[in-house]
């Protein structure tokens, strides 16, 4: 986890920009999941453990609550299962205030200032258990998501980050109309 900047990220500074307080802060931590690489039963019971570890971390509470990070690599995980076992765990996570990130080989996800940059490319799939902040509402609505969890996301993000700036609240409030208005549009389920 390199806090150096990158000419290919868009902007400046590092690619995350909370890593480098975290390292000097000495909060971010590394678990190794051993379980066979395609059990996702097991992978998911790890997420499960790695979000309790996370939640009990020093600090609790407080400004350096932000700062604290947990990347549980995945060794050997096919990046479907790291996928799949994300996309269950996820709202979880959001519900109470965090984020997890997936990481992984090719990954195909685009930098939020340069949409060729890949800062989701791992060599290793990992997934990083951290605190919600502002800048997160552009992860919680991307439209890989059906607008239902878009919906709970945002929710949360709302109720997560009372503090964040005007714009950003505006646009999460636009955000969830746009999600709510594609529920709305649904078709019944045919029962």
């Amino acid at each position: 986890m390199s806090p150096a900047p990158t000419p290919d990220l868009g902007r400046r500074g590092a690619v995350c920009p909370f890593v480098p307080l975290s390292q000097r802060l000495d909060l971010i931590r590394f678990a190794l999941a051993d379980p066979p690489a395609g059990d996702e039963g097991a992978l998911t019971a790890a997420v499960a453990a790695l979000k309790a570890h996370w939640l009990a971390m020093e600090p609790v509470g407080g400004q350096h609550t932000i700062d604290k990070t947990i990347v549980l690599v995945l060794a050997e995980a096919p990046a479907e299962v790291v996928v799949r076992v994300h996309d269950r765990a996820k709202p979880e996570f959001v519900a109470d205030g965090m984020m997890l990130g997936e990481f992984f080989p090719g990954h195909p996800g685009p930098g939020l200032h340069n949409p060729d940059f890949r800062p989701l490319h791992s060599d290793t799939p990992l997934l990083v258990a951290r605190s919600m902040v502002a800048n997160d509402l552009p992860f919680l609505t991307q439209d890989r998501y059906p607008p239902d969890r878009r919906a709970g996301f945002v929710e949360s993000f709302l109720e997560h980050q009372p503090s964040a700036g005007a714009a950003t609240r505006r646009r999460a409030r636009e955000e969830l109309a746009r999600a709510r208005g594609e529920l709305a549009r649904r078709p019944p389920a045919a029962g």
